[in-house]
């Protein structure tokens, strides 16, 4: 199942890419990034401490997914003509993005698939806990979207609203971690009955884990500022994903129509001939007072 959440993330991507004019290195980079995380959190030794052992090792996976792959993925998606099929789900996928909708989606998503029975049960039923994984990623997509815009549409968000927006949103996670942290007893019964590693006692896995969901949620909150940041001080022709910040970009003067008279085409070779200097204008000398007008009488 992991293996369809890669290919469904590298595929539209990848086309987008392989249809716009000329992409940037950057993107594929970007593209290149994220696929190497999800390879890292999926299949690794991480996956396996995730699903049979330890608390913290699963909001790693969980923090990685939410804060991390998304604005890669979104960052690398490069302008493009749109699909034939777009039009018709135009209006569905504007509502999933919107701020409003993305921002209780992604915490509506997170609080149930780490509800303890939830997570008891996917923990025993591994496709249960991969698709609440995709489920989470899918979500995570939506809630950056507004932020990254890569569809070229004006942002409801100013870039101060967009920090706003990502900091609310990781309030309930915050308190979520602060809740493992300090509760007394452990709440997730499948990680109190796996076996222990590194010493750790489930209560001080789930302590590690919550306290690992307070503060390192906040890295979202630095990515988010970071991508920002990036934007308005880089508004080049290259900022074409999103922000709609290209700035204004010199166009060639259209050709002069066709027919044209000759005096048109000569417009652009200079003047016909080189103008006259300016004539200087000469004052007449003022005579001196008393010198005659009219000439002098003869003595």
């Amino acid at each position: 199942m992991f293996l369809f959440g890669i290919a469904a993330s590298a595929a539209p991507v990848g086309a987008r890419l392989l249809r716009a004019p000329g992409p940037s290195v950057q993107r594929w980079v970007s593209l290149a990034a994220a696929l190497l995380l999800l390879g890292a959190v999926w299949f690794s030794p991480l996956q396996t401490l995730s699903q049979h052992y330890l608390l913290t090792a699963h909001l790693v996976q969980v923090l990685v997914l939410m804060g991390a792959v998304p604005p890669l993925l979104l960052l690398a998606l490069a302008p493009a003509p749109p699909l034939r099929w777009w039009p018709r789900l135009r209006r569905l996928g504007h509502l999933v993005v919107h701020p409003a909708s993305a921002i209780v989606g992604v915490n509506a998503v997170f609080f149930l698939t780490n509800w303890s029975v939830a997570m008891d049960y996917g923990l025993s039923h591994p496709w249960a806990f991969d698709l609440g994984q995709l489920a989470l990623l899918g979500a995570s997509v939506a809630f950056w979207w507004p932020i990254i815009g890569p569809d070229g549409r004006r942002s409801l968000l100013s870039p101060l609203g967009k920090l706003g927006y990502i900091l609310l949103a990781t309030i309930p996670q915050t308190f979520a971690g602060l809740i493992l942290a300090l509760s007394p007893r452990v709440m997730y019964a499948a990680y109190l009955a796996a076996p222990r590693v590194f010493n750790l006692s489930a209560h001080a896995d789930q302590q590690i884990a919550g306290a690992c969901l307070a503060v390192l949620s906040k890295i979202a909150l630095f990515a988010a500022f970071s991508v920002i940041f990036v934007r308005v001080m880089n508004p080049g022709p290259d900022a074409d994903d999103g922000g709609g910040g290209g700035g204004h970009q010199d166009e060639p003067a259209p050709p002069p129509p066709a027919g044209e008279p000759a005096w048109y085409r000569q417009l652009d070779s200079g003047p016909l001939q080189s103008e006259p200097a300016p004539r200087r204008r000469v004052t007449p000398a003022r005579s001196p007072v008393g010198g005659g007008g009219g000439g002098g009488r003869s003595g």
